[in-house]
């Protein structure tokens, strides 16, 4: 089994590229972010065509695009070669509902579940990343009895990661001598952060592509530029699932970015199930 999960980034000229992109890696899963109303149409026609038989967005979840307009405007969407039903989120206590979807997949070896989440970046919307990060730990930080679960996105998420496997939050500060302090004095950014960053393997939602490459493997999937130079390159994007799904590999599609289809890499995922 393989599944994508890529932000999109609203490029409407680019849509059928995009497309095109999204179907030569021959996915059977796809979780994509800032769709938006406008680009949601092509979207589903475009994959049903491809024998993406099955979809579900943030619009058909919450009544259309009553209220997800300006800073909202950004949907997501999951498709499926498979059959699958939504998960009641009834639970889910988030500032902005439309940034979480939780499906089932009925896969022809395994009911699983799978979720696709777009964490706002907190340098344009503070607190309310937070709120977040802290609601949806909140949804999935139980046990999985039933169903394994897969959860991916874009969770512009952490700040940097070290080769020893340390893990730097936004609720931290890296100095100029690379020492690292907490810059938020109650710490509550970071615990944010880290309870789905990291908290979350305690409920067998690991991060697939450090379990798989470790931390020697420096990778990213967005660059932040400025006046043509790079100056920092992040890794915002993840895939993290159970190991009862037998994830086998993991890497990051950088074309999609270098061919300017998005300014996000998209990640990609194998299960062996």
């Amino acid at each position: 089994m393989k599944i994508i999960s890529w932000n999109v980034a609203y490029r409407v000229g680019k849509q059928q590229l995009q497309l095109d992109a999204l179907i030569s890696r021959e996915p059977d899963i796809i979780g994509l972010q800032e769709v938006t109303s406008k680009t949601l149409p092509l979207w589903i026609k475009g994959l049903q065509k491809a024998g993406y038989a099955y979809s579900i967005s943030s619009f058909s979840l919450h009544g259309g695009n009553s209220g997800l307009t300006g800073p909202r405007r950004y949907g997501i969407l999951v498709a499926s070669q498979w059959p699958l039903d939504s998960i009641n989120q009834r639970s889910l206590k988030i500032p902005w509902h439309e940034r979480l979807v939780s499906v089932l997949i009925h896969s022809p070896n395994v009911d699983f579940e799978f979720h696709v989440a777009h964490i706002p970046p907190g340098a344009s919307h503070g607190g309310l990343k937070i709120n977040m990060f802290e609601g949806i730990f909140k949804f999935l930080a139980r046990p999985s009895y039933n169903y394994p679960r897969i959860l991916c996105g874009d969770f512009n998420s952490p700040q940097a990661e070290t080769r020893s496997g340390e893990v730097i939050t936004w609720g931290q500060d890296i100095l100029k001598d690379g020492q690292v302090r907490f810059s938020d004095k109650e710490g509550r950014w970071d615990v944010g952060e880290r309870s789905v960053i990291q908290g979350l393997a305690e409920y067998n939602l690991y991060d697939i592509f450090r379990l798989l490459n470790g931390y020697e493997s420096q990778e990213f999937s967005w660059l932040l530029r400025r006046k043509g130079k790079i100056i920092a390159r992040r890794r915002f994007d993840h895939i993290f699932a159970a190991k009862a799904l037998n994830p086998d590999t993991c890497r990051y599609i950088h074309s999609f970015r270098e061919d300017s289809l998005s300014d996000h890499s998209a990640i990609e995922a194998t299960f062996k199930i």
